[in-house]
């Protein structure tokens, strides 16, 4: 999936937090920027991704890391799998959460776990239990979308949509 598809498909992982009440004025921001790094974080074994070319008064934090990890693995290798999320929830999500709270620092990792979801839901799949080179998917071979193609087009109103919902729902309860 496109960058585009995986931050909205990340940023409506916040519904699962809904039913808990854990959404409020002063985390909703916090937790939207958090799902969508999570959610963008597995594509830096990408030759390009949206973190790899993110920068700031010019500097590029992620870049040397990507093209670090894009050597190493190549795209949808280690990052994509159950072990590439267990060490990004380690290495990234729990010191976020001992710093900024927990609830920040499983937006992080439910983000992330979107990204390999919703990989999963393409032709080309997700090697889920790397280093095992074998391609798991979400969906039966006729229904997986092929990345950057209508089918992923027409899909992207409805993820906006989700998000919408969201931010308009928190909003609402807001005031």
């Amino acid at each position: 999936m496109m960058g585009r598809s995986h931050a909205l498909i990340g940023i409506s992982t916040l519904w699962l937090l809904m039913p808990f009440g854990l959404i409020n004025q002063e985390n909703l921001a916090p937790l939207v920027l958090c799902a969508l790094l999570g959610a963008l974080s597995p594509d830096l074994d990408a030759g390009e991704s949206k973190l790899k070319r993110f920068a700031v008064a010019g500097i590029a934090p992620f870049a040397p890391l990507s093209q670090i990890l894009h050597r190493s693995f190549g795209h949808r290798g280690f990052l994509h799998s159950l072990a590439g999320l267990g060490l990004f929830t380690v290495l990234c999500a729990l010191p976020v959460g001992f710093g900024l709270g927990w609830l920040f620092g499983i937006a992080l990792s439910l983000g992330y776990a979107s990204h390999i979801l919703a990989d999963a839901a393409t032709k080309s799949g997700v090697p889920l239990l790397y280093p095992h080179r074998k391609r798991y998917h979400l969906l039966p071979p006729a229904w997986r979308l092929t990345t950057g193609s209508l089918a992923e087009d027409m899909l992207w109103p409805f993820l906006a949509f989700a998000v919408l919902l969201l931010l308009f729902n928190q909003l609402a309860l807001i005031s």
